[in-house]
């Protein structure tokens, strides 16, 4: 039953490859329009993808893990500038950053172990939050990123004492 199901997801991914691959075709020759809107389907099912592998091993490996969880979010933010205008990338960039962090949390929660993943999440999250706040209060501001950064790595190196 399980390898049915293992078989099945893999079935599920390689048609969305391919009616993807098939509309950008389409696309590509004249046929349908506005379909490269659609682009980061793509990176959307890479992330499922290395998501659901993750899920499915025995010896999980967290980088897969990372990987897919930040393609998810790219994706999300892909679409949005897609539909809104990839200029506004000037103000939402520090999402970046936070989406790695996030990645590195979902490692800590998935693992249960790892307390470096943890701090280094919460610090890129936080990192992100100070970066949207800075930026849109006043550029000249963004040090206060560099003294966070240092009081974060002071406080991990006594996290990692006990």
């Amino acid at each position: 039953m399980e390898n049915t199901l293992g078989k099945s997801r893999y079935n599920v991914l390689a048609l969305l490859c391919i009616v993807v691959g098939a509309l950008l075709i389409l696309e590509n020759y004249g046929y349908i329009n506005g379909m490269y809107h659609f682009w980061p389907v793509l990176t959307l099912i890479l992330g499922v993808g290395l998501y659901l592998l993750y899920a499915e091993r025995e010896g999980r490996n967290p980088t897969i893990l990372a990987i897919g969880v930040y393609l998810i979010q790219f994706s999300a933010l892909a679409f949005y500038a897609n539909y809104t205008s990839w200029a506004s990338m000037e103000y939402l960039w520090p999402f970046y950053i936070g989406f790695l962090g996030v990645s590195f949390l979902s490692v800590y929660v998935s693992t249960k172990r790892g307390t470096i993943f943890f701090h280094l999440g919460v610090f890129l999250v936080g990192l992100c939050i100070v970066f949207f706040m800075v930026f849109s209060v006043d550029y000249r501001l963004w040090p206060i990123s560099l003294v966070l950064f240092g009081i974060s790595i002071l406080l991990i190196k006594e996290f990692n004492k006990s």
